[in-house]
């Protein structure tokens, strides 16, 4: 009874783990404005070059956004250059989790009111 208990909490711990990492459109857009901070911080700092530790971070979130994004980056490192191709990564993220949320559910609002007068029209 405890070895199953144990097992269970191994397989929900798999799939949390596994849920939080999978990369859906908002987590790449939450990701995307922690990257445009970074870069603004550079500059703000007067740094001319965007630091390495982001651009593989970079490279990732505009592979999700557009396969082309990351030739467009190819080697620019300056902020105001990849503050320009984010925002770009970002619009096109904020399309892709649009369409992937879908439409919402209708939900009726008076239902009751609506079935006596459909019924009180089919007399």
């Amino acid at each position: 009874m405890l070895q199953q208990t144990i097992e269970e909490q191994e397989r929900y711990q798999r799939w949390h783990r596994r849920g939080r990492r999978a990369m859906t459109p908002r987590r790449l857009l939450q990701e995307s404005d922690e990257l445009l901070f970074w870069v603004e911080e550079c500059v703000v700092q007067q740094v001319r070059i965007v630091p390495g530790w982001l651009v593989p971070r970079l490279m990732t979130v505009l592979r999700h956004a557009n396969p082309n994004m990351p030739s467009r980056l190819g080697r620019e490192r300056r902020p105001e250059q990849v503050m320009e191709i984010i925002y770009d990564a970002q619009a096109a993220l904020m399309e892709q989790a649009c369409i992937s949320r879908g439409p919402a559910q209708v939900i009726p609002l008076f239902a009751r009111s609506r079935e006596r007068m459909l019924k009180e029209a089919a007399l």
